[in-house]
């Protein structure tokens, strides 16, 4: 058997390393490499691998199997020795947000009693989902709290081994369904966890701790949160809005909320206003167009909405019992209020659909779509043979 010296644990902040090629070979297209000893994470525990290069050649993933770890590479290596460069921050990216996952899921349990049932540490977010269907406003402000001040008390960060008849030595927060030896993750008198994975030495190197959004899931309740860089990098984005919101709106910040709340009931009223001046508009132009003409009214008003349309023809409809047909450019919009029994929606399957046209409606209403102009004309052509003599 092989034995792999995995510094990544041993030596968690080492960054760089030369050591040796035990071996490599290709397996699918694949280049795999075994070192004597390893700086670099395989994935596991809920904690993505590391990254980094191995002689200046671009690592692509690191994974175990069968008690040895592999690294994908993109080329194969050259040689027996092996000088190891890991991509520092994307590593100390993961020890921050899988510390602060333990710190989390610890002040939850141990101050509310809701256990943590799963763990996703993401390129953009962490989360977890807890045993509580509802997490109120005021829980969130208290724990998000509860944690900081425990990261701003730097509490030691350990991990040791237990064989299983130690396991009662400590107040383990989960016991794993597995055999054998346990590694642990201490945060010193708070937490005790079965972990694989890489961690800070000290909750102060966590730096932060914000959660940032919470749902329903499956009668549990999702916890997002962002820990160290990610939330220092989030807060200066979301900064940064609220500076040029600020400078658009000539308010300062902590007037924005009620500035933007103003600015929305004026846009409420003006669309309010707008859609009752449309609907005398369209009175208007109804008026004009019944006095000038006769049944059925065919109308061209490209560039008009769906609503606008709609709203025209019932216009029409409230002046004279007539049919309507009007061309919005690539949509035909129909209406009629007749009692001959004529349905717009089964002539729009009958005769629309066999030109390209796609849509359909009710009896009193139809819409229809050509993505062909030759096909929409063709279909008017039909329209005024079907409509006029009927």
């Amino acid at each position: 058997m092989v034995f792999i010296c995995k510094l990544y644990y041993t030596h968690p902040w080492l960054q760089e390393l030369d050591t040796k090629i035990l071996s490599h070979h290709n397996e699918d297209d694949q280049h795999l490499v075994v070192l004597e000893e390893t700086i670099f994470y395989p994935t596991g525990g809920g904690q993505p691998h590391d990254l980094g290069t191995i002689n200046g050649v671009a690592l692509l993933d690191v994974f175990e199997k069968d008690g040895v770890i592999l690294h994908r590479l993109e080329q194969a290596l050259q040689g027996d020795s092996a000088f190891c460069v890991l991509d520092w921050p994307r590593r100390l990216d993961h020890m921050q947000q899988h510390s602060g996952q333990h710190l989390l899921s610890s002040v939850f349990h141990d101050t509310l009693g809701y256990r943590t049932e799963s763990f996703h540490l993401g390129e953009e977010y962490c989360s977890i989902d807890i045993s509580t269907p509802v997490l109120s406003a005021e829980v969130h402000r208290k724990v998000e709290a509860r944690v900081n001040e425990l990261i701003f008390s730097s509490r030691p960060v350990l991990t040791y081994t237990l064989r299983p008849e130690e396991y009662k030595k400590v107040p383990l927060r989960k016991i794993p369904n597995r055999a054998g030896d346990l590694r642990i993750v201490e945060i010193e008198g708070l937490d005790y966890s079965p972990c694989s994975g890489t961690h800070v030495a000290s909750t102060a190197q966590i730096g932060l701790v914000k959660l940032v959004k919470v749902e329903k899931y499956k009668g549990m309740t999702r916890v997002y949160f962002l820990c160290g860089n990610r939330a220092l990098r989030d807060y200066g984005r979301k900064h940064q809005i609220c500076q040029d919101l600020g400078s658009q709106l000539s308010v300062p910040e902590t007037e924005l909320s009620a500035r933007l709340a103003l600015e929305l009931e004026q846009k409420r009223e003006l669309e309010q206003q707008l859609h009752r001046l449309r609907g005398e508009l369209m009175n208007f132009r109804a008026g004009e167009i019944v006095a000038q003409g006769r049944s059925p009214f065919f109308l061209n008003v490209p560039g008009a909405s769906i609503e606008e349309g709609q709203m025209l023809a019932r216009s029409i409809l409230a002046l004279t019992n007539a049919v309507v047909v009007m061309d919005l450019g690539e949509r035909l919009l129909l209406a009629h209020n007749l009692k001959t029994g004529l349905d717009l929606g089964q002539l729009v399957k009958e005769h629309a659909q066999s030109l390209g046209g796609k849509g359909g409606g009710s009896a009193g209403t139809a819409q229809v779509f050509f993505a062909d102009p030759s096909q929409r004309s063709r279909f008017l052509d039909l329209l005024q043979v079907l409509l006029i003599g009927d």
